[in-house]
């Protein structure tokens, strides 16, 4: 599944969106940066290696960024195109700095930003030509307002039967870059998971290199590693020193990687020493120790956060989430499979009655347990994802509206199984339809995943923090919320009693059921609308016809030319399948734009940081396309012309974050309300003067919003 999209930041401070920069040449300018390649020799020869460095001198108060951007940002690339046996490294990145605009905190540069790249020449290099190296640079910009910019450089160096020798005019600028690039930590390092945070121990060995240390931080690799805005704390203890962080939000494999920058007094600035983390450096979870115990040995482990949340209690949860579950508007069409297989079940012996109650409990579990495992490999594999993450992919959306489309068509009586499918029908419908029982409970889960029920949110969003064992059972749990009720009235007579009788006009109830699933069809392809290219949304299109075609194949299948109407079924489902799959290979453009309707804002960190400096009442609305229970919302109060006067009364800042795309902005912010899915409303100077977060339930009204913002006086002037 993608999983990275273009981030176009917005405001960091206020003001509009300027334009993106997008030239080309070897020495590129705007206002507030320049751009250009250097090469550290001055011609090259056969087989040599050098380097070269895309330079960025920015204006007073810009500031690009490092590989991890830190809570913002975007870290600079570059692609390269060179000519033919010449292969180019990855970027080399210097020490960065630390930018803070609290509760923000973001890694790179000011003033000077060297991105270095080493370039191998072929040995086949046929001197005098001079060759040329483009590259294609990115990178983002920012002081009062985010500027993503980029440009096409080119550099010609001469060639010569001998290595070049090294150019004296970028000799200084390399040499500070080079001199800036991290070390590699040689001595003893270690790290454990302690009382909840991360402890990095450096050996007495490495004190040299710190021992003039005014002070140090860690700064990871990889995002989510550690809250980089929490304080380190550093302790010295018998010739070692330890490094104390938070966990962030992303639960990670054990394996740590990152820099100890060290800062040292002298000269007119202070200087700086990084030092690599190895990437076989491991984290574990060990009990605290007295300062003069020896660390413990280091095995593999996945690391997780202090156990200060009990399991049992946050299983209840999510069982009483996934009763709720039921309810949701996300749920609501497979109630009407549920509706038909109740009232067939009461005409049947109680014995098959309980079988296919179970097998519809065993389809729910095991597909919420295969759903949450890959939910956590994925996540600790460094995926930025949540609950309901599937249906971020557009050809997971295509599928599930092809599959749902076959189902409504079957309840529409348009076609059945028999002829060539015979069989296959015969084992579908063998032992009281056991079979179709289990796929009920799994479309049960496959169309429930979007949504995120009261209870259940709190339960999944800590889930996600623990271990792999904790957090199957919590999803356990949420899958036996799920499908307790159709599995206790399969064991309670007196509920089946209370059913209809089966009759004809089961015939007709089965038809009208099968709108329910056309209408969500409708609402996966309105979905697929906003994620993919006109090209993907044509080809579910044409998908959804192939499926019709098949649908009636397999009518045909019971007559006069079994075999032909099998190969016509066969062939349009196969079709149908490898459409969006040839053509949804990306995502549509226009999703990237962060449009919002009219009122709103799209999501920016920065910004909410400004709004809540300022004490500015602000909404966020955590929404996605694909969330039935955000549109219920969204259309029934959001969207309500008396509560959108109401909150412009109140001077309400509106803010809207899409996550129907997966922006790992948005998945980051709901990890720090604990939260794995959407919906989420959050409320900022709920009351004068105050800058603290409140979370509105899930399922709003008109006066539960309305209620949040009762002590803020009314803007006359407005």
């Amino acid at each position: 599944m993608p999983k990275s999209i273009v981030l176009l930041l917005a405001l960091l401070l206020g003001g509009a969106t300027a334009p993106a920069l997008a030239l080309s040449g070897n020495d590129v300018g705007a206002p507030n940066v320049r751009a250009h390649l250097e090469s550290a020799v001055r011609s090259i020869g056969p087989g040599q290696s050098f380097r070269v460095a895309l330079v960025l001198d920015l204006a007073a108060g810009w500031h690009t960024y490092w590989r991890n951007p830190g809570d913002s940002g975007r870290a600079t690339t570059i692609a390269w195109t060179l000519p033919a046996g010449f292969r180019a490294g990855r970027i080399e990145w210097p020490a960065p700095q630390r930018f803070v605009l609290a509760p923000l905190v973001n890694f790179g540069y000011a003033k000077t930003a060297v991105y270095l790249v080493r370039i191998h020449a072929p040995a086949t290099l046929r001197p005098p030509a001079p060759v040329t190296l483009h590259a294609d640079a990115s990178w983002l910009v920012c002081s009062d307002v985010c500027i993503p910019q980029s440009a096409k450089l080119a550099l010609t160096l001469p060639t010569q039967p001998t290595a070049g020798a090294a150019d004296p005019a970028a000799a200084a600028l390399f040499a500070h870059a080079v001199d800036g690039l991290p070390r590699p930590a040689t001595g003893s390092i270690e790290a454990a998971m302690r009382d909840g945070r991360i402890v990095i121990r450096l050996g007495a060995d490495l004190r040299p290199s710190l021992a003039a240390a005014r002070s140090l931080q860690f700064v990871p690799y990889e995002d989510g590693m550690i809250e980089y805005a929490a304080p380190q704390q550093i302790r010295r203890d018998a010739g070692a020193i330890e490094i104390s962080m938070k966990p962030g939000y992303q639960p990670h494999s054990g394996r740590l990687r990152g820099l100890v920058i060290a800062t040292e007094p002298g000269g007119a600035a202070p200087s700086t020493v990084a030092l690599s983390i190895a990437p076989s450096l491991t984290v574990t979870s060990v009990a605290a120790r007295s300062p003069a115990a020896p660390a413990a040995a280091l095995e593999p482990a996945t690391p997780r956060r202090s156990g200060a949340h009990a399991l049992w209690p946050l299983a209840g949860l999510a069982l009483l989430g996934g009763l709720i579950l039921n309810l949701m508007p996300c749920v609501l069409p497979v109630l009407s499979i549920k509706a038909v297989s109740l009232v067939e079940q009461a005409a049947r012996h109680p014995r098959d009655v309980r079988r296919k109650g179970l097998a519809f409990g065993s389809g729910v579990l095991i597909s919420m347990l295969a759903l949450a495992g890959m939910l956590i490999a994925l996540r600790t594999g460094g995926a930025r994802i949540g609950w309901g993450f599937q249906l971020q992919s557009p050809r997971f959306v295509t599928l599930m509206s092809y599959l749902l489309l076959l189902v409504g068509l079957n309840l529409s009586g348009v076609f059945g199984f028999g002829g060539a499918f015979g069989d296959v029908g015969e084992k579908l419908t063998r032992d009281g339809g056991i079979r179709g029982a289990f796929f009920t409970g799994v479309l049960t889960t496959l169309v429930a995943s979007p949504c995120t029920a009261p209870f259940m949110a709190t339960a999944v969003g800590i889930a996600l923090t623990q271990s792999a064992p904790r957090a199957l059972t919590i999803f356990a749990a949420l899958g036996a919320g799920l499908a307790l009720p159709l599995v206790i009235v399969s064991f309670a007579p007196w509920m089946r009693r209370a059913l209809p009788r089966p009759g004809p006009w089961m015939v007709t109830f089965r038809q009208l059921l099968a709108f329910p699933m056309y209408a969500s069809v409708a609402w996966l392809l309105w979905v697929l609308s906003q994620q993919t290219s006109a090209t993907g949304f044509a080809a579910a299109l044409g998908g959804v016809v192939l499926i019709g075609l098949a649908a009636w194949g397999l009518r045909e299948s019971r007559g006069r030319f079994p075999r032909l109407a099998t190969v016509v079924a066969v062939a349009s489902l196969i079709a149908a399948v490898a459409l969006p799959i040839a053509c949804q290979s990306t995502r549509a453009v226009a999703t990237a734009d962060g449009a919002v309707p009219s009122g709103w804002i799209p999501y920016d960190p920065a910004r909410v940081a400004l709004l809540r400096a300022q004490a500015r009442p602000l909404f966020i609305d955590f929404t996605a396309r694909w969330c039935l229970t955000c549109l219920v919302d969204e259309r029934t109060v959001l969207d309500d012309p008396a509560v959108r006067a109401y909150l412009r009364a109140r001077d309400v800042t509106l803010m809207r974050a899409d996550w129907t795309d997966g922006d790992p902005r948005i998945t980051r912010a709901l990890a720090r309300f604990g939260r794995a899915g959407v919906p989420l409303y959050v409320v900022y100077g709920g009351t004068p003067g105050s800058r603290q977060a409140r979370v509105l339930p899930q399922l709003l009204t008109a006066r539960i919003v309305e209620r949040a913002f009762a002590d803020l006086p009314v803007q006359r002037s407005r």
